[in-house]
C-alpha cells in the first residue's frame, strides 16, 4: 500500500514509479489492479530441483586408451580414467593420466592425478575441497588470461552455481502486462509467428512469460476478442540465455590452496589463490573480473559481454600478467536470418618466454568471417585475416558449396580458394584452389568423395588429388569402414579408417601410408564406461555415457531371447533394451521416470513388471531397477462350487492381471504361461488358490481354455474332477 500513499494516475506509470508499472480500475466490478516490476519474480513456481533425500550412491568411471605408432617412431600411448561418484549428499570426482612416449632410443613414462576432490551442491552455491585445477567453472564467464590454467592445487573452491536451477522456470525480468475489456485471449508473436497464447479476464493482468523461449527479443502482444484483434503492442522479453536467474545479479567463484603434484611432488608448494566475478549490470550487459595468483605470476583481467540487440553482440576482454605481459581482445557477432558476420581482434604485448619460444613485442590478429546461405542448397563462407606474430601479413579464404540431386543421388560440390601467409620464417605465401565432390548413396549407405586442387607454398607448386569411400554398417562389431587414396608431387598415399562399438567397448582405428617416403603409421582409440550402484555393476560401450552425470542400471529377466524391449525417458528419448544388464544415462538432480514397453511391430503375449520406474539421484549417482518379462496366456473358464453353482462377482487375480467373474461365473484373465496360478478373493478374504497345469487343458494360440474350475470357500481348492474343455 506504500505505492498508494499519494495520488496516482491510472494507466502506465511515468514518474515517481519505483517498482510500479501500471494501475487499472474497473468500473464494472470496482476492482483496482496494480502491476509492479516484481509481478512474476515472486511466484510460487519451484526454482530449484529438490536434492535426493535418500541414499544417492553410485560410481561412473570412463576409461580411455589411445595409441599411435609408425615406422621409426615407436609407440606413444595414453591411458586415462575419469571418475564421477556420489555418496549421500556429497559428490566426488577424480582423474588419472598415464602416458608412454616411445622413441628410437628410450621410452618415457608419465603419471598424473589432475583432480581428486569432493563437492556438494546447494541452492545457488557449491563447495569443493581436494585436489583440482582451479578453472573457476561455476557458471561464471571468466575473462581470458594468458598462460593457461593455474597449476594443480590442493585447496578449496566456493562459488555460485546454477546446477540445481530448474530449466525454463524463470520469467522475463520485466513483466509484460495487458488490459482487457472482456474475456479475451492474449497472443504473443515473434517474427510474426505465434509462440504463446493465454486466456485473460477483464482488467489489468500480467502475461505468463515462464513458457516463453530464452533470450532477449521483441514480441508483438495482441488481445483477441471473438476472433478479432482489438489491440496490439510491442514488448521486449528479457530472459538472457547467458544468465539463468536475472534476480541474482552476482556470480562469483573463489579458491585458495597450495600448488601440489600428488604423484611426483615436484610442484613449488606456493600459495595459489584467485577469484572471478560476473555482474549483470543490465539485462543485456554482463561485466566480469578476475584476479589470480599462481605459477609464479599475478594475473588480472576484466571483461564485458554486451548483447546490443538480437542482431548484434559484443565481447571484450583486457588482461595483465606479471609473467606474460598484457593484452586484450574484442569479438563482434552479427547474426541474421540467412547467416552471420563476425569480427575479432586480439592484441598482446608479451614478455620473452623460453617455454613458449616467444620474443618480446607486439602480437595481434584480426579476422573477419562471413557465412551466408544463398539458397536452401547453396552457401558461401569467406574469411579475411591480418596477423603479426608467428605468421605475418594478410590472408583470405573463400568457399562455396552447393547440394543437389543427380538421378536421385545426393551430391555436394565444394570450391575453395585460399591465400594466406606462412610462418614468419618463410617468406613465400601459401595459396591455391580446391574442387571437391561428395556423393551419398542412402540406399546402400555409402559415401563417396573426391577432390583435386593446386597449391603454391614455400616448397614449390603442388598439384594433388584424392578420393575416398565410407560405408555405414549395421548389426555387427564394426559400425563403419572407410578407405582413401591420394596423390601429389611427393608420391602416392593410402589410408583406412574404421569405427566399432560393442556392448562393452567403443572406439575407432586408422592406418595410413604417407606419400612422403612411404612411411606407414596408425593409431587406435578405445573407450568404455563402468557404472556401479549398491545393487549392481556393469560395463557399457554406449558413447552417450561418456558425458553423462548420472546413470541407471536395468536388469531385464526374460526366458525369451526374441522379445524386443524399449525404454523411454521423460525427454522422449527411446533406448533399445536387451536381455540381461542395460545401462543408460539419466539426468542428475532432476526427478524422472522411465517407461518400459514392447516393440509394437512384434508385441508378444507377455507382461512387464514394472512398466515404469522412477529415479532421483545426485551427480555421480546410479539408480537400479529389475524388470521381469513374463510370457503369458489368457486363461478362460468358469468358477463353480462343488454343486456346479456359478461363483459370481468375485475377484480373480494372477501374477500379471486381475478380473471379476460374471453372473454365470465366467472369467478371462492373463496369467504366467510357465506357472499359471490364480487366486480367488471376495471382500478381501481369500476363497481359494488354483494352480493350473497347462498340459491338461485345451490350448488355442495364446489362450488356455480351462472350462469349469471348482472353488470351495476355504483356504484350499482344487480343480474340478471333470473339467469341461468345450
Amino acid at each position: 500500500m506504500q505505492l498508494l500513499k499519494g495520488p496516482r494516475t491510472l494507466g502506465a506509470c511515468e514518474e515517481n514509479c519505483s517498482d510500479l508499472l501500471a494501475i487499472h480500475y474497473n468500473l464494472q466490478d470496482s476492482v483496482l489492479s496494480i502491476v509492479t516490476s516484481q509481478a512474476e519474480q515472486n511466484g510460487a513456481k519451484q526454482k530449484y530441483h529438490a536434492r535426493p533425500q535418500g541414499n544417492s550412491n553410485g560410481l561412473i568411471v570412463n576409461n580411455f586408451l589411445n595409441a599411435v605408432g609408425g615406422n621409426g617412431q615407436g609407440v606413444t600411448g595414453r591411458y586415462s580414467v575419469d571418475a564421477l561418484g556420489s555418496i549421500g549428499q556429497w559428490g566426488f570426482s577424480g582423474s588419472l593420466l598415464t602416458g608412454l612416449s616411445g622413441g628410437k632410443h628410450s621410452d618415457q613414462q608419465a603419471y598424473a592425478i589432475p583432480s581428486l576432490y569432493v563437492q556438494r551442491e546447494f541452492e545457488g552455491q557449491f563447495f569443493r575441497a581436494g585436489v583440482f585445477v582451479p578453472d573457476l567453472a561455476s557458471g561464471v564467464r571468466t575473462p581470458r588470461t594468458p598462460g593457461g590454467l593455474a597449476a594443480t592445487t590442493l585447496g578449496v573452491l566456493y562459488g555460485t552455481s546454477d546446477t540445481l536451477v530448474i530449466d525454463g522456470q524463470r520469467p522475463s525480468l520485466y513483466p509484460v502486462y495487458v488490459t482487457a475489456n472482456r474475456p479475451s485471449v492474449v497472443e504473443i508473436l515473434r517474427d510474426r509467428v505465434l509462440i504463446f497464447a493465454q486466456p485473460v479476464q477483464p482488467g489489468l493482468q500480467v502475461v505468463d512469460t515462464y513458457s516463453l523461449p530464452g533470450g532477449i527479443y521483441e514480441v508483438e502482444v495482441r488481445i483477441v476478442e471473438d476472433g478479432k484483434v482489438v489491440s496490439s503492442q510491442q514488448e521486449l522479453i528479457y530472459k538472457p540465455n547467458n544468465w539463468r536467474d536475472p534476480t541474482q545479479p552476482w556470480r562469483y567463484a573463489l579458491f585458495a590452496g597450495q600448488e601440489r603434484d600428488i604423484v611426483r611432488d615436484t610442484a613449488s608448494h606456493a600459495l595459489s589463490a584467485g577469484a572471478a566475478v560476473n555482474y549483470l549490470a543490465t539485462p543485456r550487459v554482463v561485466l566480469g573480473a578476475t584476479a589470480q595468483r599462481g605459477g609464479g605470476a599475478n594475473v588480472f583481467g576484466i571483461s564485458i559481454d554486451w548483447q546490443i540487440s538480437e542482431l548484434a553482440r559484443c565481447y571484450g576482454n583486457v588482461f595483465r600478467s606479471s609473467k606474460h605481459g598484457m593484452g586484450g581482445d574484442i569479438q563482434l557477432l552479427f547474426p541474421y536470418r540467412s547467416g552471420s558476420l563476425s569480427l575479432s581482434h586480439n592484441r598482446s604485448w608479451q614478455h620473452a618466454s623460453k617455454r613458449n619460444r616467444s620474443q618480446p613485442g607486439t602480437v595481434h590478429d584480426t579476422a573477419l568471417t562471413w557465412s551466408h546461405r544463398l539458397s536452401p542448397t547453396s552457401s558461401l563462407t569467406s574469411r579475411a585475416t591480418f596477423s603479426r606474430g608467428r605468421s605475418r601479413g594478410f590472408g583470405g579464404e573463400l568457399s562455396l558449396s552447393h547440394r543437389h540431386a543427380v538421378f536421385g543421388v545426393d551430391c555436394t560440390w565444394r570450391v575453395s580458394l585460399f591465400d594466406r601467409p606462412n610462418s614468419s620464417s618463410a617468406p613465400s605465401r601459401n595459396r591455391g584452389a580446391e574442387l571437391g565432390l561428395s556423393i551419398y548413396l542412402s540406399k546402400d549407405r555409402n559415401n563417396y568423395n573426391a577432390s583435386l586442387g593446386v597449391s603454391d607454398g614455400g616448397e614449390g607448386r603442388n598439384q594433388f588429388a584424392s578420393m575416398g569411400v565410407r560405408r555405414e554398417l549395421d548389426g555387427g562389431f564394426f559400425t563403419s569402414v572407410g578407405a582413401n587414396a591420394s596423390i601429389d608431387r611427393l608420391g602416392f598415399g593410402l589410408g583406412g579408417t574404421t569405427q566399432f562399438q560393442h556392448e562393452f567397448v567403443r572406439g575407432d582405428a586408422y592406418a595410413s601410408r604417407s606419400s612422403n617416403g612411404g612411411e606407414a603409421g596408425g593409431g587406435i582409440n578405445i573407450s568404455s564406461t563402468v557404472v556401479a550402484s549398491p545393487d549392481a555393476i556393469g560395463v557399457s560401450g554406449l558413447s552417450n555415457l561418456a558425458t553423462s552425470q548420472a546413470a541407471m542400471i536395468v536388469d531385464v529377466e526374460t526366458e525369451s531371447r526374441d522379445i524386443k524391449l524399449h525404454a523411454r525417458n521423460m525427454n522422449g528419448t527411446v533406448i533399445d533394451m536387451t536381455r540381461g544388464r542395460n545401462i543408460f544415462p539419466v539426468s542428475a538432480f532432476e526427478k524422472g521416470s522411465i517407461q518400459y514397453y514392447f516393440d509394437q511391430t512384434s508385441a508378444p503375449a507377455a507382461s512387464l513388471q514394472p512398466t515404469t520406474s522412477s529415479y532421483h539421484v545426485n551427480k555421480g549417482g546410479v539408480a537400479y531397477q529389475k524388470v521381469r518379462v513374463m510370457k503369458t496366456v489368457t486363461v478362460m473358464g468358469r468358477l463353480v462350487t462343488h454343486d456346479r453353482a456359478p461363483v459370481r462377482a468375485v475377484r480373480v487375480a494372477s501374477d500379471v492381471g486381475r478380473a471379476v467373474t460374471e453372473a454365470d461365473g465366467f472369467f478371462a484373465i492373463e496369467a504366467s504361461e510357465r506357472t499359471p496360478h490364480i487366486t480367488v478373493e471376495r471382500g478381501g478374504a481369500r476363497l481359494c488358490e488354483l494352480a493350473l497345469d497347462t498340459n491338461a487343458y485345451l490350448r488355442e494360440g495364446d489362450s488356455l481354455i480351462v472350462g469349469d474350475l471348482v472353488c470351495a470357500e476355504s483356504l484350499s481348492a482344487t480343480t474340478s474332477e471333470g473339467h469341461d474343455n468345450g
